[in-house]
């Protein structure tokens, strides 16, 4: 018998979901928000039915269907109150923000289903019970008023209803189950999707799938040619077999790599594997009218849900679903591309998106709730997620988004105008602090001038902002009943930005900000900003996956590993595991060349310039083909680049050509410097870039369109406060601040630098690293164990 599991709310929101897209009438402002309504129903509950027992229970019942089809539904019901030789009587809460002040207006078809398929699995459960009322309840999150509307069902109803439901479900989950029937047998059957295996690789993947079946965090530090890409997804596919999965994640940092995922799966296709994949975007690119998701405002919400399953219907045919193939069948249908790109997501196997897709708090498409996990996450070029981590976990708010919205909310409410007022003044005060030199924090927020770090213009502290929570608090409380009813306009657009900022913030501080934040104030150009700066994102991070997911994060360079376990997983995980992997190109290929004669330090620049410029003349005149220089800023390149010219004219060199990256390029400026390396120059062709930056690492360059690089410096960010604050945070954690706020960033950008020379077995070239601290022994032992010097 075939079996398929589904829970209420996607089964009632399957069978009764109708009507647009709505805006943010439902759901809590906060968590803390949220928890403060629950403890408030209950407790009236109780107050209004004395001393019964009050409980919740999750529910589990079985449907079998007549063509042989076990729907195991599953969820959790909000209250029961039992009083003996009287109805039970089931309770759903339901939250919303709005001004309306009806039942009727407020209720949803879905909402009713769910409530009703409770009763009759309870009913089903507990033979014994004749009968039950249900009850649901809608609460004001800014008022607490409720509405509610009560339902009966007889033990006869839940049989028939049950029925009705489940029957109607099991007609789509035909469909899902030849899906899956199709996806096992052919992935059981499939092969490797290339003739031969490289060295490395089947090491990779057999440690790998034990990995996912074991639900580890499995760290891979895999140099180019091993085949990261489909040593991960072969494994990660053949392991649903073992069903401790069904979905598996495959997140980049860049869009633009994704198409190797991409690639990689139709490789296996052609084996005869039949899988459903779907690459995300994000929404502002999926969005054609760049309008607010509400069909008071664009057509496409207008009647989505009743739309859906046919174009469903439609995008569940293909095997491969593209944001253009989204696109194109929802524009069909009258549908938003992104909400129908989300819907269609829970019908795919195998997702590409983004890291926000998954470990981001404010836009992640998973569950953070235990339980709710039946994932596998492969990240790709994973040291870049220890950035991404701390940004993804922390919030910023600043004085012109208040003023913009003071502008443009002026004369709507006066009391939202007075909270915003106040929100006004207390940023204000932050630049007259500034003006005097005065701490901000101990003024505003009371805190300990001893612990407080003030440099011009910025300040910090290691507390949360209360003042600051407390008035945003107000303000959004005040502020989200009112937003449905703002017409479209610069308004709305402003108070929506404002809310979901302001919400963020809030969030940032209930549920993360801990001993691993800072609280900072800034003025740059007359925009004073508080941030909530996450310093280490590795207690986060380890709450989402652990036992949760399996994750594989694999990179070209995790060196120093601890560096990367720490800040990603925490000193303390106890499910990682690492493998490092040779790189199986010929070491003779790439020519490594050290000069630890000149130092590159900041402080000596302008006295090392001529003798760098000079180093770099003399590698270079007598080459020809493409090659890369790489700075670690655009200062540095811009005062030295001219000299190079300079010493390349004067050492005979007549046929060159220098392009350089500039600040903030376009797609266009990328591709257009791209374009230059397409084909072998005949002269000699250097590029400038920086370390780090779009062309240091992500791109390919195959065979002679790269024939060498030169590196100027060791990468180390740039020295600010905040880089401060992470090193002495680090330094009380692990001892070696320096290293991991500083070395260990700064040598990343220099693999990943070096890492663009060769990319196949058969590509040569050379690489000449320049800085005097490449003699030292804590930059030695950071060397790749293939270079060899």
């Amino acid at each position: 018998m075939n079996k398929i599991s589904v829970s209420v709310t996607d089964l009632a929101s399957y069978i009764s979901r109708r009507g647009n897209l709505a805006g943010g009438s439902y759901g809590s402002v906060s968590g803390i928000e949220g928890t403060r309504l629950h403890q408030r129903v209950f407790s009236d509950l109780k107050k209004a039915y004395g001393d019964v027992v009050f409980t919740e229970e999750t529910l589990v019942y079985d449907y079998i269907s007549g063509s042989g089809i076990c729907l195991s539904v599953n969820g959790r019901f909000d209250a029961m109150l039992l009083n003996p030789g009287k109805t039970p009587m089931l309770f759903e809460i339901k939250s919303f923000n709005s001004t309306k002040e009806s039942f009727d207006a407020l209720v949803r078809p879905e909402h009713v289903t769910q409530l009703k398929l409770y009763g009759a699995m309870y009913l089903l459960t507990n033979s014994d019970v004749l009968d039950i009322a249900l009850t649901l309840r809608y609460v004001s999150i800014t008022t607490l008023d409720s509405y509610e509307n009560t339902y009966h069902m007889s033990y006869e109803e839940a049989e028939k209803y049950w029925e009705e439901i489940c029957s109607e479900y099991c007609v789509f989950a035909q469909t899902l189950l030849d899906y899956q029937s199709s996806l096992m047998d052919t992935v059981t059957q499939m092969r490797f999707p290339f003739d031969t295996i490289r060295p490395g690789q089947k090491e990779f993947m057999k440690k790998a799938l034990l990995a996912l079946n074991s639900q580890e965090a499995f760290f891979v530090e895999a140099p180019t040619g091993i085949g990261k890409t489909v040593s991960v997804l072969y494994p990660a596919i053949k392991g649903l077999v073992k069903n401790r999965y069904d979905k598996i994640f495959y997140l980049t940092a860049k869009e633009a790599t994704r198409g190797v995922a991409e690639n990689t799966l139709n490789q296996m296709r052609k084996s005869g594997l039949i899988l459903r994949s779907i690459t995300l975007r994000s929404k502002e690119k999926m969005c054609p009218y760049g309008t607010e998701c509400d069909a008071k405002f664009c057509p496409l919400a207008k009647d989505y849900y009743g739309k859906l399953k046919a174009a469903l219907n439609e995008s569940l045919a293909f095997d491969e679903i593209t944001p253009e193939k989204i696109t194109e069948i929802a524009l069909k249908h009258g549908i938003c591309p992104h909400e129908f790109m989300i819907d269609t997501m829970n019908y795919c196997t195998v997702i590409i998106g983004d890291y926000n897709h998954v470990f981001c708090p404010r836009v992640s498409l998973t569950s953070m709730e235990p339980g709710n996990q039946r994932i596998a996450v492969l990240v790709d070029e994973a040291h870049n997620m220890i950035d991404r981590g701390r940004d993804m976990f922390s919030a910023s708010f600043s004085l012109s988004l208040i003023d913009e919205m003071i502008k443009d909310f002026k004369g709507r409410d006066a009391k939202t105008e007075a909270l915003l007022q106040q929100l006004r003044n207390y940023f204000v005060n932050i630049g007259s602090c500034f003006d005097s030199s005065s701490s901000c924090f101990r003024l505003l927020e009371e805190a300990d001038e001893r612990k407080v770090l003030m440099t011009e213009n910025w300040e910090a502290v290691r507390q949360p902002p209360r003042q600051l929570y407390a008035k945003l608090w107000y303000t959004i409380r005040r502020l989200s009943p009112v937003l449905d009813d703002l017409e479209q306009g610069p308004c709305r657009k402003t108070a929506v930005k404002f809310f979901f900022e302001a919400r963020y913030f809030l969030t940032v501080l209930e549920h993360y900000f801990d001993t691993a934040y800072i609280t900072t104030a800034s003025r740059d150009h007359g925009e004073i900003t508080i941030t909530l700066d996450c310093l280490d994102c590795a207690s986060k991070l380890d709450y989402i996956i652990r036992d949760r997911m399996s994750v594989i994060f694999f990179s070209a360079t995790f060196t120093p590993y601890e560096y990367y376990r720490n800040c990603l997983v925490g000193p303390d995980c106890d499910y990682s595991s690492f493998l490092k992997l040779p790189s199986p190109f010929p070491p003779e290929n790439l020519e490594i060349m050290i000069d630890s004669e000149i130092s590159t330090a900041y402080k000596n620049r302008s006295i090392t310039q001529d003798e760098l410029s000079s180093k770099i003349a003399d590698c270079l005149k007598d080459k020809t083909g493409n090659h890369m220089i790489f700075f670690p800023s655009f200062e540095y390149m811009n005062q030295i680049m001219p000299k190079i010219e300079q010493d390349l004219k004067s050492r005979g060199v007549s046929k060159y050509r220098i392009i350089s990256q500039i600040s903030e390029m376009t797609n266009t400026e990328k591709e257009e410097f791209l374009e230059s390396f397409k084909e072998p120059y005949d002269g000699l062709l250097i590029g400038a870039a920086v370390l780090g930056g779009h062309f240091g690492e992500g791109i390919d360059l195959v065979g002679d369109r790269l024939t060498g690089v030169v590196i100027v410096g060791v990468g180390l960010p740039k020295i600010s406060p905040e880089r401060q604050i992470l090193s002495n945070y680090y330094s009380e954690k692990f001892g070696d601040g320096f290293a991991f706020a500083y070395r260990f960033p700064g040598w990343q950008k220099v693999l990943q630098a070096v890492g663009r020379v060769i990319r196949t077995e058969t590509d040569t070239g050379f690489a000449l690293l320049i800085d005097e601290r490449l003699a030292k022994p804590e930059y030695i032992m950071l060397f790749p164990d293939h270079w060899k010097i």
